[in-house]
């Protein structure tokens, strides 16, 4: 690889420069397991992957204050497809149009989700890679049996019935979703509205080692360079490590492998001082990410870093109804799946993403939660057919002046 001059950015990602005295702690390979996927379900990844791009796409494209940025569509994946086992109709074709399950029956789906929640976790003993899902549902709030079964069988799915009304509902949940990450997000429930019925919950929550650890003693301060041209004082880990990497005139990639090389973190930098890494997303799709990964290469070379720690928080309603699942969160879903009760009507009121990032010299901690709240409107019971002598009145409504008021004792009698 050519040395790369005059470019303070590319200090984020990496510089080619000798680097021969660096200590280096590299993590001795424990024999894991390989990911056995069908041929059906590695399309299934990158349709996964489509949707993973245009759901970060959606949000970089709001993000318009210059704060940091980070989801799991993996997690959002995995909440929406629970609760897709409750949809039919247009609502079901939307879920799947949106999570890109065209053509694929449920039991496809719910096979291809359980394989990944039993086997990714299995794939490194020096990586905790956590996945749980929960349903909470109101007490006195009916749900069709099948639709609890199917979720707690394919997505292992722990399922409590809940008297949302007492204050302890919100600690239960919140308390479920800070041991399954481990503390790194404490709460996804603030309140619980009267109209709530359910919550659908994934968790996620991954640790592990860099294949080749930093040295701290390396790690030094340096400038990072902000969007508009201005400097922040960062502490950049400092490596020469065995990764993959290419860079042209226009991008600079970098994948950094975790313990085993099972997971890796991929950095994608914009080339060039004047590169904007929101002009990058906005023209990134499955296409544009796998010609970059195509093109990497294996290399050894000294990499700069920053250390980074931080969480991120976001509503998902707007951006899943820009990808095609707004019947969902509308007056038409259909949630019958769950409760078939026609006085009921289902449909998503909200969609809480919540995630923390850290990553320094060992490696790198990550965390997610999804929850999908589920509302319930119930619709005024059928009027009673008026069977029954009554009276009837005839009046102006503005004023409430009676004009006429009568009695019906005999529908058939005609009077004089």
């Amino acid at each position: 690889m050519r040395l790369i001059r005059k470019n303070p950015l590319l200090v984020f990602c990496f510089l080619i420069v000798a680097f021969a005295s660096c200590k280096k702690a590299k993590v001795t390979p424990t024999p894991g397991k390989n990911l056995v996927l069908t041929s059906f379900e590695q399309q299934k990844v990158t349709a996964d992957n489509a949707f993973t791009l245009s759901l970060f796409k959606n949000l970089d494209s709001a993000n318009t204050t210059g704060g940091n940025l980070f989801v799991s569509p993996l997690s959002v994946s995995f909440a929406l497809g629970m609760t897709s086992n409750g949809a039919g109709g247009s609502t079901l074709e939307a879920f799947k149009k949106t999570l890109n399950f065209a053509g694929l029956t449920q039991e496809q789906i719910n096979n291809y989700y359980n394989n990944l929640i039993t086997n990714l976790p299995q794939l490194d003993p020096n990586t905790t890679l956590s996945i749980a899902n929960s349903i909470w549902y109101r007490q006195d709030f009916a749900v069709q049996h099948q639709f609890l079964q199917t979720d707690s069988s394919f997505f292992h799915a722990q399922v409590q019935a809940l008297d949302f009304n007492s204050p302890s509902a919100i600690n239960t949940i919140n308390n479920w979703v800070s041991a399954k990450t481990k503390g790194k997000i404490p709460t996804i429930v603030n309140d619980i509205p009267s109209d709530m019925v359910m919550y659908l919950i994934n968790a996620m929550y991954f640790k592990s080692s860099w294949n080749e650890k930093f040295d701290p003693a390396q790690t030094r301060p340096g400038n990072f360079y902000l969007a508009d041209h201005s400097t922040v004082q960062a502490n950049f880990m400092t490596g020469m490590v065995d990764m993959n990497s290419y860079y042209d005139d226009h991008v600079v990639i970098c994948e950094l492998p975790y313990a085993n090389s099972k997971y890796s973190m991929v950095i994608v930098m914009p080339a060039g001082t004047d590169g904007s890494v929101n002009n990058l997303a906005a023209g990134l799709d499955s296409a544009q990410w796998q010609t970059w990964m195509s093109k990497l290469r294996a290399d050894k070379n000294t990499i700069n870093l920053p250390k980074f720690k931080f969480t991120y928080q976001a509503e998902l309603k707007s951006a899943l109804t820009c990808l095609g699942l707004g019947v969902a969160f509308s007056d038409t879903a259909n949630f019958l799946g769950i409760n078939p009760d026609p006085s009921f009507h289902l449909k998503i009121s909200k969609v809480t993403h919540k995630t923390f990032v850290e990553t320094d010299e060992s490696g790198t901690t990550a965390a997610a939660v999804t929850s999908v709240g589920i509302t319930a409107t119930t619709a005024p019971a059928p009027l009673p057919p008026i069977n029954h002598p009554f009276i009837f009145a005839i009046r102006e409504m503005s004023s409430g002046l009676i004009l006429f008021i009568g009695t019906v004792n005999n529908p058939l009698l005609q009077g004089i």
